[in-house]
């Protein structure tokens, strides 16, 4: 017998609007329902309160839209040959934004 004929035949996937309906549906319906967090609002469960989840997200955004800046001013100095950073005040603002992702990281209980 060849390897080949071993193989079992993989269904295609149908591909529908409501797939994730049928999905949390059949779920249900085999009692697994209680084991789906966040299958009904679309968002991930957490053991802590969705306020402490906001402020991390917000954190996460903020460090990310500062790495940019960053990128850009570090950029800019070497292209124009200037010294923007001490000027602008931007190493403590980058500073106080990475406090503040560690502080909302610390609100996170274990």
């Amino acid at each position: 017998m060849t390897a080949k004929a071993r193989l079992r035949v993989v269904p295609p996937i149908a591909v529908e609007p409501d797939e994730g309906r049928r999905l949390r549906r059949q779920a249900g319906e085999a009692g697994l329902r209680e084991q789906v967090q966040g299958a009904d609002n679309g968002r991930p469960h957490h053991p802590w309160r969705s306020e402490i989840y906001d402020i991390q997200m917000m954190t996460k955004i903020a460090v990310t839209l500062v790495d940019e800046v960053f990128r850009n001013i570090v950029a800019m100095e070497d292209l124009h040959e200037i010294a923007l950073r001490e000027q602008l005040g931007f190493d403590e603002l980058c500073f106080q934004v990475h406090a503040l992702r560690n502080a909302s990281e610390a609100l996170q209980p274990n």
